[in-house]
C-alpha cells in the first residue's frame, strides 16, 4: 500500500514553504521585444537567454514562441519556467496546464506542478476541472486522483469525491485517512484555512468559503452560515454544493419563505445530491407531512447508501409513517432500521478508533466486522490492511479477518453487496413527493411579533442560601480541581439527592465527596443533612451514612417497599446501598448487590424502579468507562508539560448494571436474561426512567457520553421479560444528523404542553444541547433549532439540567448548569473552565436566555457546574435547585421569583405496584385547562430529584398577595404503573396531599 499524503497537506506546504511559485506575487509582464526577431528565431534566443538566467528577455520571446511551437509540450513548460522567474504565477500555471495537455498528461510530476502553481493563485476550483482532464486521460496517475479526491472532498462535494476514492482502493492506492474520509458523511473534519487562503489570493472566486460554511452549519450557526452561501452563490449559482447546503440552511433555520423557491428551482440540478433530498425530506417533516418525509429520506438514502443521517431519518419516519396509516410494511421498517443501525455502529467504531489515538487493532476488528455487514467487503478488507500496521496485539486476529474477506473477493465483486442487506431493494417511489408550493399557495402564517415578547425576567429570581441555612459541603474529587492537569476521574464532580428520610414533610440532602482513589474507602465522607424548617443540620454520624469511597452520584428509592426511602450511593469502585431503618438511621446492605464487593466498575447515576411490573423495585445503575485505568492513564495537550484528562474514546465503555428484586433484600444480575446488552457499550452518566412514551411499561433513557444513547423498553415480541434497545430509532440517540454527542444530563416533562413528554439533554462545547420533542408513535424529533436553543449552548460544557417552573405559569423553564472539565488551552485558545449557569424561558413558541437579566450573585458569576437537583427547602410550594461544583461548595438556589398561577401538590404511594410509583401519570383538570405530569426516577446527571409532584395551573388569581377568593376545585386522575386509573374526589388549589392507590387521600 502506497501511503499518499493528503491534497491539503500540499496546499499548507505551498501556503508556508513557497512551492513553485505558491508564493509568488503577480508583478506585471515586462515589455515584449519579442517582435525584433522571427518566429524560427525565438525559440532558440529563448533558450539561450533561459541558460544566462535573462529572464526578462526570455520571456519577450513568448508570443513569438507560442506561435511556432504551441504544442510543443517541452517548450510551453519551460516558458512556464520562464514565467515563475519573472513572478506571474497566473502565466505559470496557464502554461503548465497547457504543458500537460499538449503531452496527454503523461507526465504526473508536471500535472502536480500545474496544480500547485494554481494553488498559488487560488484558482483551486478551476483546477478541478483539470485534474478530472487529467485521471480521465491517465486512470492510473493514482497520486492525481488523490488530489482530485482530497480537492473534491475538502470543497463539500461528497457525490463527485467518492467515486474516486473507491477507485483507489480497489487499486490499493489508500492510507487510514482516506478510509476514514471516505465514510465520513456528518461533521466537516477537515481544516478551513486552506481553503481561505484560497480566496485571499483570489478574492474573484468564493467558492472555497463552502468549508466554512459547512462549519458554521455544523455547529448550527445557519445565520452565518447562509450569509456565506449567498456570497458564493451571488457569484456562481451553478455551485450545486453550495446550493445544497444553502436550503439545508434555510431548512434548519426555519426560513420557509427561502426553503420553497429553493427547492422548486433547484430540483433539476440537485436531484442528484443526497443533502438535497435531506433539506427536502427535512422540510416536509418540520411541516408534518410524513409520506412526504418518508419519500425523501428514501431518495437520499438511495442515492448515497452510506449516509447514516438519511438512514436514521428515514428507519425513525418510516416507522411513524407504518404506525399511522400502514403505508409501509413492518419488515421493510426492520429492513431499514436494521441497516440505519450498522451504519451508526460504524461511525461509533470509527470514532473511538479516531479519539484513542488511531492505535487500535481491536476497534478496526469491530470496523471491519461493521463493514461486512453493511455489504462493504472492499472497504473492510482495506481496513485490515491497516490494522496490519498497528502495533501487535496478540489477542486480536486481523490476518483470520482479512483471509475471509480476500476468498469473497473476485475481480467482478462490486463495491456494495446487495444480498444480505434487503435495505437496499427496498423501493418507496410509491409515495408522493414533498409539495414545495409557491408561497402564494401554501404561505407560512406570519408571525406575530407579540408572541415572541419575553415574560419579565425579573420576575425569576434565584438566590443561593446554603451558608444561611446552614448547609456547608463541598464535594470534590480532588483539592486541584482550581489547576490545570485533571484526570478523567476527577472531571464528572460530585451529586446528590433530596430525600425525606425521616418522613416529616421536610426534604432533607444527601450530598456525595470524593478525592480519594477510585475502589479504596479514602475520600471525604457524604453528608446527610435533616431539614429543620428550612434550614439544614449535618446528621451524617446519626444516621451512619458516611461513606467514602470515590463518589459519584446518588439514587434514592424505596428498596424494599417498606415506606421509607432508601439511598444507593454511585462510586468509583464498589457501590453503596443504605436502607433506611425507620428510625432515623441506616443500615448498610451493599452485599445484597450482586458482585459488588470487588467491583471496579465507575458508577455515575442511578434509577430505582419497577422494571418488570412485578411490584417490586428493581434497580438499574449507569456505568461510565470501564476498569481502573482511566484513574491512571494520563495524557498530554503536546503543548506543554501538563498531563490532563483523556478522551474518554480512548477507554472501553462500561455494561450497566440491570438488578432485579428478589423479594427477599437481594437482587440478581439480570443483565444477560433481560437481554440488556447494547450494539455499543455507553459510557453512561444520566438516566431517566418513566413511561416516556405512550405504551404501557417502564421506559429507561439512558445518556452516554460520546457514544449513541440508549432507550430501554420492554420487548413485546417476547414472552418472558426482556428489554429491547430503540434510540436511534426513536430519534433521542443522537443529534438530528446523526451524531453521537457527549451527553450528560437530563431533564424531561411535557415542555410543549401537548400531553406527552419531551426530553432535553446536556451536552459538550461545539455540540449543542438537544430538545427532543416527542411525536405520534413513541418517537421524538430534535426541534433544538426551530426553538431557540442550538446557538447559545454551542460554547459551554452541559452538565447538570432540569425543566423546572420557577414562576408557576404552567410552563417549565430549562435550567443548565455549566462549566469545563479543566483548565488547558487548545491552539493558544483558552478554555473557558468557569461558566454561565442557563435559564431558558419559553413563550410565544420560542426558549429565551433570561439569566443573564435575572438579579442575584450567583446568577451573575460563572461556576464549574456539575449536578443539578430539585427540592423544596423552605415549603413555599416554589421549586428550589441544588447545585454541586467542582471549584466551590454545594448551592442551595432558593427560588424567590414571583408567582403568577395556582398550584397543587401530590405525594404518590402504590399498593398493587411498587411503593414509589415511578410511571404514573397524574392528569389535572380545571376551568377549560389540562396539564399532564408522569412520575419519573433517575432525574438525570448524578442526582436525584425530590420526588413530590408540583403541577401549575393559570388562573385569574395574580400573586400570593391577592386578596382571599372563593375557593377553586380541580379534577385529578391518576393513571398508575400497574394500569389502574383513580378518579379523585374535586381537590383544592393550592394545597398539597398525600395520595395512596385504592384509597383516600390526606391532607
Amino acid at each position: 500500500m502506497n501511503r499518499i499524503a493528503p491534497f491539503f497537506s500540499v496546499v499548507r506546504l505551498a501556503a508556508s514553504v513557497g512551492l513553485l511559485a505558491s508564493c509568488l506575487l503577480f508583478c506585471g509582464c515586462s515589455k515584449d521585444t519579442g517582435s525584433a526577431v522571427s518566429d524560427q528565431e525565438a525559440r532558440a534566443k529563448m533558450k539561450a537567454a533561459v541558460r544566462m538566467q535573462q529572464w526578462e528577455e526570455a520571456w519577450s520571446y513568448r508570443e513569438a514562441v507560442l506561435r511556432t511551437h504551441g504544442e510543443d509540450s517541452a517548450t510551453l513548460a519551460t516558458l512556464a519556467k520562464v514565467a515563475h522567474a519573472n513572478n506571474l504565477p497566473g502565466e505559470t500555471a496557464d502554461l503548465l496546464m497547457q504543458s500537460c495537455r499538449a503531452e496527454s498528461f503523461k507526465r504526473e510530476s508536471r500535472v502536480q506542478q500545474a496544480m500547485i502553481a494554481m494553488i498559488s493563485v487560488g484558482r483551486l476550483m478551476d483546477g478541478l476541472g483539470f485534474l478530472e482532464e487529467a485521471v480521465a486521460e491517465r486512470p492510473k496517475q493514482y497520486q492525481t486522483r488523490r488530489w482530485l479526491y482530497d480537492f473534491y472532498g475538502g470543497t463539500e462535494d461528497r457525490p463527485s469525491a467518492v467515486p474516486h476514492g473507491r477507485v483507489l482502493v480497489l487499486a490499493r492506492r489508500f492510507d487510514v485517512e482516506l478510509l476514514k474520509s471516505l465514510s465520513n458523511t456528518q461533521r466537516r473534519s477537515l481544516d478551513v484555512s486552506p481553503l481561505q487562503q484560497m480566496v485571499d489570493r483570489n478574492p474573484d472566486d468564493t467558492r472555497p468559503l463552502v468549508g466554512s460554511a459547512k462549519i458554521d452549519f455544523d455547529a448550527g450557526d445557519n445565520e452565518k452560515a447562509i450569509e456565506t452561501l449567498n456570497q458564493i452563490l451571488e457569484r456562481y449559482p451553478e455551485f450545486l454544493p453550495a446550493q445544497v447546503l444553502v436550503g439545508r440552511s434555510y431548512v434548519a433555520a426555519g426560513m420557509d419563505d427561502q426553503v420553497r423557491p429553493w427547492a422548486s428551482k433547484q430540483k433539476q440540478r440537485l436531484n442528484g445530491y443526497s443533502g438535497y433530498w435531506i433539506a427536502v425530506a427535512d422540510w416536509a417533516r418540520s411541516q408534518s407531512k410524513t409520506e412526504q418525509a418518508v419519500r425523501a429520506y428514501w431518495e437520499a438514502a438511495t442515492l448515497d447508501v452510506d449516509n447514516s443521517e438519511a438512514w436514521t431519518k428515514l428507519a425513525t419516519s418510516a416507522a411513524q409513517l407504518s404506525q399511522e396509516t400502514g403505508q409501509v410494511s413492518e419488515q421493510v421498517v426492520q429492513s431499514i432500521q436494521q441497516r440505519a443501525s450498522l451504519l451508526s455502529k460504524f461511525e461509533q467504531h470509527k470514532s473511538r478508533f479516531e479519539r484513542s489515538g488511531g492505535i487500535s487493532r481491536q476497534i478496526v476488528l469491530q470496523i471491519v466486522e461493521t463493514l461486512s455487514a453493511l455489504g462493504r467487503p472492499w472497504e473492510a478488507e482495506a481496513w485490515t490492511v491497516v490494522a496490519a500496521r498497528l502495533p501487535e496485539d496478540d489477542s486480536v486476529s486481523i490476518e483470520d479477518a482479512r483471509q475471509r474477506l480476500l476468498k469473497q473477493l473476485k475481480a467482478d465483486t462490486p463495491w456494495q453487496i446487495t444480498a444480505g442487506n434487503p435495505a437496499l431493494s427496498v423501493d418507496l417511489s410509491y409515495l408522493p413527493l414533498p409539495e414545495i408550493v409557491s408561497q402564494q399557495e401554501d404561505a407560512a402564517l406570519p408571525s406575530d411579533a407579540s408572541s415572541l415578547e419575553m415574560h419579565p425576567s425579573s420576575e425569576l429570581r434565584l438566590v443561593n442560601e446554603a451558608e444561611q441555612r446552614g448547609l456547608a459541603f463541598f464535594g470534590k474529587t480532588s483539592d486541584t480541581l482550581d489547576q490545570a492537569g485533571i484526570m478523567l476521574h476527577e472531571t464528572l464532580g460530585c451529586g446528590g439527592a433530596s430525600i425525606d428520610y425521616d418522613l416529616d414533610g421536610w426534604t432533607d440532602l444527601y450530598l456525595v465527596g470524593a478525592g480519594g482513589k477510585p475502589a479504596q474507602n479514602q475520600s471525604q465522607p457524604n453528608a446527610l443533612f435533616r431539614n429543620q424548617l428550612g434550614s439544614f443540620q449535618a446528621v451524617t454520624d446519626r444516621t451512619q451514612t458516611a461513606e467514602t469511597g470515590f463518589g459519584q452520584g446518588v439514587a434514592v428509592g424505596d428498596v424494599n417497599e417498606d415506606g421509607f426511602p432508601d439511598l444507593l450511593v454511585l462510586n468509583y469502585g464498589p457501590n453503596r446501598l443504605y436502607i433506611n431503618n425507620g428510625d432515623g438511621s441506616f443500615s448498610d446492605q451493599s452485599d445484597a448487590l450482586p458482585n459488588n464487593q470487588d467491583s471496579q466498575a465507575w458508577s455515575t447515576s442511578a434509577a430505582i424502579v419497577d422494571l418488570d411490573g412485578d411490584g417490586l423495585s428493581d434497580i438499574i445503575v449507569v456505568n461510565y468507562c470501564d476498569g481502573l485505568e482511566p484513574s491512571t492513564y494520563a495524557c498530554s495537550t503536546g503543548e506543554s508539560d501538563v498531563v490532563r484528562s483523556c478522551s474518554p474514546m480512548r477507554f472501553k465503555g462500561s455494561l450497566d448494571f440491570f438488578l432485579r428484586s428478589q423479594g427477599d433484600g437481594t437482587f440478581s444480575d439480570q443483565l444477560q436474561d433481560w437481554g440488556a446488552t447494547p450494539e455499543i457499550r455507553g459510557r453512561g452518566l444520566g438516566i431517566l426512567a418513566g413511561q416516556l412514551d405512550q405504551r404501557p411499561g417502564i421506559d429507561l433513557y439512558i445518556a452516554n457520553d460520546m457514544t449513541n444513547n440508549h432507550y430501554w423498553s420492554r420487548d413485546s415480541g417476547s414472552q418472558a421479560f426482556r428489554l429491547a434497545e430503540s434510540a436511534m430509532l426513536r430519534g433521542v440517540a443522537a443529534d438530528d444528523r446523526a451524531n453521537a454527542q457527549g451527553s450528560m444530563g437530563i431533564a424531561g416533562g411535557d415542555l410543549d404542553q401537548d400531553g406527552d413528554f419531551d426530553l432535553y439533554v446536556t451536552n459538550f462545547e461545539k455540540e449543542y444541547n438537544s430538545f427532543y420533542m416527542q411525536q405520534p408513535g413513541g418517537t421524538w424529533l430534535d426541534q433544538t433549532a426551530s426553538l431557540g436553543l442550538l446557538q447559545p449552548t454551542v460554547p459551554l460544557v452541559g452538565f447538570g439540567t432540569q425543566a423546572v417552573d420557577l414562576d408557576r405559569d404552567g410552563q417549565r423553564e430549562l435550567v443548565v448548569t455549566n462549566g469545563h472539565v479543566d483548565l488547558f488551552s487548545r491552539g493558544g485558545e483558552q478554555s473557558l473552565y468557569a461558566q454561565p449557569m442557563q435559564i431558558f424561558q419559553r413563550h410565544g413558541g420560542q426558549y429565551n436566555e433570561v439569566h443573564q437579566r435575572m438579579p442575584g450573585k450567583y446568577l451573575g458569576a460563572p461556576h464549574v457546574g456539575r449536578s443539578l437537583w430539585t427540592i423544596d427547602a423552605n415549603r413555599d410550594h416554589r421549586c428550589d435547585l441544588v447545585v454541586t461544583h467542582q471549584t466551590e461548595p454545594v448551592a442551595l438556589l432558593i427560588n424567590h421569583s414571583q408567582p403568577t398561577g395556582d398550584w397543587i401538590e401530590l405525594e404518590l404511594y402504590g399498593r398493587s405496584c411498587s411503593r414509589d410509583p415511578i410511571g404514573a401519570a397524574v392528569h389535572l383538570e380545571y376551568g377549560g385547562q389540562s396539564k399532564s405530569h408522569r412520575v419519573t426516577g433517575g432525574s438525570g446527571y448524578l442526582c436525584s430529584n425530590d420526588r413530590v409532584v408540583r403541577m401549575a395551573i393559570e388562573t385569574d388569581s395574580g400573586s400570593e398577595d391577592a386578596k382571599p377568593r372563593k375557593a377553586r376545585f380541580c379534577r385529578v386522575v391518576i393513571e398508575w404503573p400497574d394500569g389502574a386509573r383513580q378518579e379523585l374526589a374535586p381537590f383544592l388549589l393550592n394545597h398539597r396531599y398525600i395520595v395512596v392507590q385504592h384509597s383516600t387521600y390526606v391532607l
